[in-house]
This record gives C-alpha cells, sequence and structure tokens, in this order.
C-alpha cells in the first residue's frame, strides 16, 4: 500500500523513525532543516517492505509496541 506524506498528503518516499512520521522529499528537508530535528535520519520507503508508523484502528496513535512471535502453524 501506497503511503502518504502526513503534511501535504502527496506519495511519501521517506520515513522518520524519530518522528514515526512519512515524509514527501520536500516536506522531509522542511522539517528537518530546523536545529531540534536535525540529527533525525531520513529512511526511504521500501515498496516491498511494509511498515505502519500508526495503528490501524486507532490511527491518531503511533505504535509504540508490537509482538514478535510468530503465530502461523508450519
Amino acid at each position: 500500500m501506497e503511503k502518504v506524506c502526513e503534511l501535504c498528503e502527496e506519495k511519501a518516499t521517506n520515513i522518520c523513525f524519530k518522528c514515526f512520521m512519512y515524509y514527501c522529499d520536500s516536506c522531509f528537508k522542511f522539517i528537518h532543516t530546523k536545529k531540534q530535528k536535525q540529527d533525525h535520519i531520513k529512511e526511504n520507503i521500501d515498496p516491498f517492505i511494509t511498515i505502519n508508523t500508526k495503528c490501524s484502528i486507532h490511527p491518531n496513535n503511533i505504535i509504540n509496541l508490537f509482538c514478535v512471535e510468530e503465530k502461523s502453524k508450519l
């Protein structure tokens, strides 16, 4: 599923794991030129690996805990 920039709602190309937000290139640059966020690292979104930063049931909540146990049967 294609991600959208959480500021301008265009196609997101980057994710910031410190902000837990998706950004397009121009919004990432705009937000991260400020002194407080200059140390944040821009990660490209991989279209083959789905990463969700917000809860699908509670979209205003950042996902900060997840289960790492495999539940499928082999």
